[in-house]
């Protein structure tokens, strides 16, 4: 089976990679078939250069790209052409081409947590002891009487006060 993986390059400790197309039996820096492209992911930012044709051709011819070689080929733009998909909005569609300042900032669990005086009075819950009680609660030994129980109101109005008299 050919594959689209990348081989490692470069000195110790300083990692580039090439995304080749190679067979699947060979070892990761052994033989390749051919080389499309490279990655230097130790750059700010990362470059990514690959040969669309090239790639979107082995692609027809049914190499299967490894993980990280697809996101790659997501970032060119190769792997949209090959799929016919449109590209999500924060994708780039120009090879090589750096990211964008919103492209770049990466969200962080940290981030995400607001402090309770950043949001606005709209995004706040309301209190729980707000004077309301949950429904089923009965009022407790201190609570006053409920409204229906205050002398000499009653649903029935003045007639229903005179019987009781």
């Amino acid at each position: 089976m050919v594959k689209i993986r990348l081989m490692r390059v470069g000195k110790r400790k300083q990692p580039s990679y090439r995304v080749v197309v190679a067979d699947s039996r060979s070892p990761r820096d052994g033989r390749i078939i051919e080389a499309i492209g490279r990655y230097n992911p130790r750059n700010e930012p990362s470059i990514v250069e690959i040969n669309s044709d090239r790639a979107v051709h082995w692609l027809k011819q049914g190499a299967q790209p490894s993980g990280a070689v697809r996101k790659l080929l997501q970032i060119s733009g190769a792997w949209y052409s090959f799929t016919g998909e449109r590209p999500p909005p924060g994708a780039s569609a120009t090879p090589g081409a750096p990211p964008t300042p919103a492209e770049s900032i990466k969200a962080t669990p940290a981030a995400s947590v607001d402090d309770e005086d950043a949001l606005p009075p709209s995004a706040e819950a309301p209190p729980e002891d707000a004077g309301t009680e949950p429904e089923g609660a009965e009022p407790g030994p201190d609570a006053g009487p409920g409204p229906a129980a205050v002398e000499g109101e009653t649903e029935g109005g003045d007639e229903a006060s005179e019987e009781a008299k």
